[in-house]
């Protein structure tokens, strides 16, 4: 790959970015691939990278969008109300995967293997069941399965350019001075990834030749209550935080009030309890996997946070 040249397809978002950054940085030629050319501009300043327009779901623009790459990275993220367009755009990938000779690593998230009926959650977890939301992103991970990619599921994250997430909608509440919002009991023990490691962890998986047609889950930096994450805000802000937990039906009540929530309320029931991940299948092939401690993650991601807040302050 260092050699070759990779596609990023979705790369706008905050893995996009990170993608990115680290196969630059391996000497790759890299190019970025979304269906917005404003926010590729935005996104990527940089010269050395070749941009392209392109929807997925149209089948000649993903054919020119992979053209003379030799790997893609599949990091479309659409939103909670179109959920759905992860299928058809899988099914123009894995058209593509026959037709060239293009491997393809798709980042996906944990949301395949809900409901969790057993932790650690590990790839031999059952997959079936949950809401559509859960069923679109499995089927377009066994789309893509199925045609020889390798599929990378991700636990929820946060870091520089995140800026949707559980975790990271709460620090930056917490930089802006607001009532940092949780979902569920502050005490739940959850596993986050920070951004920069996933990215090194799946530039790493994808040169390896095991790693097409498996799954892949890539450990966060293990299972952590949001009481001991504030106190490292706090740690680092130099004040008390305010703090409120919400459960599902104190959400129903504010989604009622907040549009934007709506689309992600059939989910929340999946993020109330404690979440935890198996990397050992991972760590088999790589030997070991990027894992950057809570406290450093943090800190980091609050600087970011301030320097994004600052103009809005000003």
């Amino acid at each position: 790959m260092p050699t070759g040249k990779a596609v990023i397809l979705g790369a706008t978002g905050p893995v996009g970015k990170s993608l990115a950054r680290e196969l630059l940085a391996a000497g790759a030629g890299v190019r970025v691939v979304a269906r917005s050319k404003d926010r590729l501009a935005a996104a990527f300043p940089q010269e050395a990278l070749d941009k392209v327009q392109a929807d997925l779901l149209n089948a000649s623009e993903a054919r020119t969008a992979v053209q003379d790459c030799d790997v893609a990275f599949d990091c479309m993220g659409a939103p909670m109300a179109r959920i759905g367009d992860h299928v058809p755009a899988a099914r123009n990938i894995a058209a593509l995967m026959r037709e060239t000779p293009i491997r393809v690593v798709q980042v996906s998230s944990f949301w395949a293997y809900l409901p969790v009926r057993e932790l650690p959650l590990g790839e031999t977890h059952p997959r079936e069941g949950g809401v559509f939301a859960v069923r679109a992103r499995r089927e377009a991970e066994d789309i893509l399965r199925a045609a020889g990619a390798a599929i990378v599921n991700l636990p929820d994250f946060y870091g520089p350019e995140v800026s949707v997430s559980t975790l990271q909608q709460a620090l930056a509440e917490a930089v802006a001075g607001k009532t940092a919002n949780w979902i569920g009991s502050p005490d739940s023990e959850r596993e986050y990834v920070f951004v920069p490691d996933a990215a090194r962890a799946i530039v790493e998986l994808a040169r390896h030749d095991a790693a097409y047609g498996e799954r892949w889950i890539v450990p966060g930096a293990g299972p952590i209550a949001f009481t001991r994450i504030v106190s490292m805000l706090e740690s680092t802000l130099g004040h008390a935080l305010k703090v409120r937990g919400a459960g599902k039906w104190a959400l129903g009540l504010i989604s009622l009030l907040l549009p934007d929530l709506r689309p992600f309320m059939p989910m929340v029931p999946y993020y109330v309890g404690p979440m935890r991940y198996d990397g050992s299948k991972l760590r088999r092939l790589l030997g070991s996997v990027p894992v950057t401690p809570y406290h450093e993650g943090i800190s980091r991601t609050v600087d970011w946070l301030r320097l994004r807040q600052a103009p809005s302050r000003a």
